[in-house]
């Protein structure tokens, strides 16, 4: 009796915290929803756009995209109710990948709405720190995500598509965050010009997002939303008030190579698993 109380005591312990990370996941679903509907001016809030001077209305950097691409957010809040409806289904209660990401997806549903309450305060620079946290938390996802690879193609869609989703577009909104700060503070490193940091900013993220577009399969759900982003940011600049044509040459580059890293690891991994099937055996990518 007493070898057995602390297994069953260990047992409902871990039930318990896998109930408790379910919960968390569906609870952070709901308050980033509410927030996000007060963000876009709904509930009484006031648009974001509208807050901190307009530091975050499009036109405002160079880095702005225009307010079509902000849509982008209706599918990344879908992708989560996805996943979090799937989170609740009995084999992935204990599943490693859900315990692994689980906590993390939660962090950055709450991060999300702790950058909107920011926006609102037109606290820019805390809005800057929330949003490299919320990047940093992501990118943790993602990499827990390839360390335990999808068994099925449910899963991928409901669990990897939202959460490249997610990150491909906070990569593109980092940058543009951190240059509203920028612009807002009326710093200008070096002397370089907003146009050579605008251009410099949109390498590292292109980069950024190559390096997770070429992670387990090809992360393609992370490189359809760069790729948006930056197709946003290029037309801005092109149509836009403010225009700049190295920022439209940067944002252009920046698309294929993402676009061109995403698909070629896609096209590898394909290409070595039907030599494995064709050889008898499937190896670990």
């Amino acid at each position: 009796m007493d070898a057995v109380n602390p297994y069953l005591h260990k047992t409902r312990t871990i039930l318990a915290t896998d109930l408790a990370r379910q919960l968390a996941v569906s609870t952070s679903l709901v308050f980033a929803l509410l927030i996000g509907a007060r963000g876009g001016g709904l509930l009484g809030g006031t648009a974001i756009k509208d807050t901190a001077g307009g530091a975050f209305a499009p036109g405002f950097t160079l880095l702005a995209p225009a307010s079509g691409a902000f849509s982008i957010w209706s599918a990344i809040y879908l992708g989560l109710v996805g996943y979090t409806v799937f989170q609740w289904w009995p084999a992935q209660r204990r599943a490693p990948r859900q315990r692994a990401v689980g906590w993390l997806v939660a962090a950055s549903l709450v991060l999300n709405a702790c950058w909107i309450l920011s926006a609102q305060a037109s606290n820019v620079g805390l809005s800057l720190i929330v949003m490299m946290l919320l990047l940093a938390v992501l990118l943790a996802a993602v990499y827990f995500l390839t360390r335990y690879p999808t068994k099925s193609l449910v899963e991928g869609l409901l669990t990897d598509a939202p959460v490249g989703l997610y990150t491909g577009w906070i990569l593109v909104a980092a940058g543009a965050n951190a240059a509203s700060w920028l612009t807002l503070r009326g710093i200008d490193l070096f002397g370089w010009g907003a146009d050579v940091w605008a251009v410099i900013t949109l390498g590292v993220v292109s980069f950024a997002g190559a390096v997770v577009a070429m992670t387990s399969r090809g992360r393609m759900s992370a490189v359809a939303a760069l790729c948006w982003g930056l197709g946003w940011i290029a037309m801005s600049r092109l149509l836009g008030d403010q225009g700049s044509v190295p920022v439209v040459v940067a944002a252009g580059f920046g698309f294929f190579f993402v676009l061109v890293c995403g698909t070629s690891r896609r096209f590898r991994v394909g290409h070595e698993e039907r030599r494995a099937i064709r050889r008898g055996y499937v190896p670990e990518i």
